[in-house]
């Protein structure tokens, strides 16, 4: 698990949403891992318009970060990445739930999508990695 330098952190602060979207899907392949918001009522879930979304980030400084008034007793929560894959996206495409990849803040919002779109785009990934090997 890698930590976060305050450079850094700022660093990708100032990133657009589609940078960070791309960076996160690297980092969480490399680390094989990511974070979530977990509480006494399970993973934490935002609403975006009518759609339910969790939120995911590739450190545990940004998801530490998030935490605000609204979710006081959550706390940032790895999930291996090859569980995320295997048994997450499926179950998410099942249950119509959206992911909304590294979001900042409210008014910095992240990448909204389907969990469909997102393990095509982790696959298209992995499958560069393999190729440049």
């Amino acid at each position: 698990m890698s930590t976060v330098s305050a450079k850094d952190f700022l660093d990708l602060s100032k990133m657009l949403p589609e940078q960070r979207f791309e960076y996160a899907l690297t980092k969480m392949i490399e680390d094989q891992s990511l974070w979530g918001l977990f509480g006494a009522n399970g993973w934490v879930m935002v609403k975006a318009d009518e759609d339910t979304c969790m939120p995911i980030w590739p450190h545990e400084e940004f998801a530490t970060s998030w935490v605000k008034e609204d979710f006081p007793d959550c706390q940032p929560k790895q999930i291996e990445f090859s569980q995320w894959c295997e048994m997450w996206l499926p179950g998410m495409q099942k249950n119509n739930t959206l992911v909304l990849v590294f979001p900042l803040g409210e008014d910095e919002e992240g990448i909204i999508l389907e969990a469909q779109e997102l393990a095509e785009c982790i696959d298209e990934d992995l499958a560069e990695l393999e190729n440049k090997k």
